[in-house]
């Protein structure tokens, strides 16, 4: 009987072994993109998705010069020469599966439609509407868009002390034109007891944006589109509810958009939206009456982590298909 339990368990044992081993079905993850930093944008994504393959201990590399390093799984998040040369890869049979996006380009069939190669197993966005839009442009990508979003660092977005927040400061982040509209919105603040700190879109560094953050009650956003919203994930990371300019119209790139926003990834706990003064007031006006939750929501939804988890998840399923 012991002889037969103890062969019973080695058989478990070897299960067990096996199934970790191939708790991956490929080799390597290969990350390329451009090389040109800004810290911010398609850097952000390029920062979160490294950091998150390093914390679930995922065999990767980023940018290498040499072919012959290049894994079997590729992502270009960036630079259409690193997709040309991917593709390229792809055909030789190097490549086993390769992902293109989400920062290569704002129309699909731009760089003489390379999007719609067969060579490319899955076409990346970073959320709904920008898929509507893709396949309202390209209909033959219906079936090759994967929606996948980069996460943030909870750690270092992370409030140092929640009690040394001003009741009545608020933040102003400032995409959108007219400025006009935004000293409406800063009046509109005031109107109602609080006091309006401005920030505007590509004039400031993190370590400012973080300092505001830290001393703000909750945040206003004037943006017309985000195909993310990567400060909002900051924001909320912070325990900083978002109140956000949300018309859910776009004008651009020489077509109107059927879908937009400037918050895809709002939640109840995260915040709310509003598309005209008048709205914005009356969520003045009630702003006892809501709950927040937005530093738990990025712990469960949007961490660099869970990010990608997600991504390696849409990995697995495609190698399957």
């Amino acid at each position: 009987m012991l002889k037969n339990e103890f062969i019973f368990f080695i058989f478990l044992f070897t299960i067990q072994i096996a199934s970790i081993l191939d708790a991956n079905s490929f080799k390597k993850i290969t990350i390329l993109s451009t090389t040109n930093v800004s810290g911010r944008g398609p850097d952000s994504v390029v920062r979160s998705l490294v950091a998150g393959l390093q914390e679930i201990n995922v065999d990767y590399n980023h940018n290498p010069e040499d072919d012959a390093q290049i894994g079997d799984v590729v992502v270009v998040l960036s630079d259409i020469g690193m997709l040309s040369r991917a593709i390229n890869l792809k055909r030789s049979g190097q490549i086993k599966l390769l992902l293109a996006g989400p920062n290569l380009m704002i129309k699909p069939s731009e760089h003489n439609n390379i999007l719609s190669s067969a060579e490319i197993d899955r076409v990346i966005v970073p959320c709904d509407w920008v898929r509507t839009a893709y396949t309202e442009q390209e209909p033959s990508l219906t079936d090759h868009i994967a929606m996948w979003y980069a996460g943030v660092d909870a750690a270092r977005w992370m409030p140092a002390h929640e009690s040394a927040r001003d009741t009545n400061k608020v933040l102003v982040y400032w995409k959108t034109e007219p400025e006009s509209f935004c000293i409406e919105v800063e009046n509109t603040l005031r109107k109602f007891g609080f006091d309006p700190v401005r920030i505007r879109y590509g004039a400031y560094n993190q370590g400012e944006y973080k300092n505001i953050l830290e001393q703000v009650r909750f945040a206003v956003f004037i943006s017309i589109s985000e195909s993310q919203g990567i400060a909002l994930a900051e924001a909320w990371a912070m325990n900083v509810p978002t109140i956000n300019w949300d018309p859910e119209t776009l004008v651009a790139h020489g077509r109107v958009y059927s879908e937009c926003s400037s918050c895809p990834y709002l939640s109840v706990a995260t915040g709310l939206r509003w598309k005209n003064i008048g709205e914005f007031e009356t969520i003045l006006g009630n702003l006892d009456s809501y709950e927040f939750s937005p530093r738990e929501w990025v712990l469960n939804n949007m961490t660099d982590r869970v990010s990608a988890k997600e991504l390696l998840e849409t990995i697995e399923k495609q190698i399957k298909i």
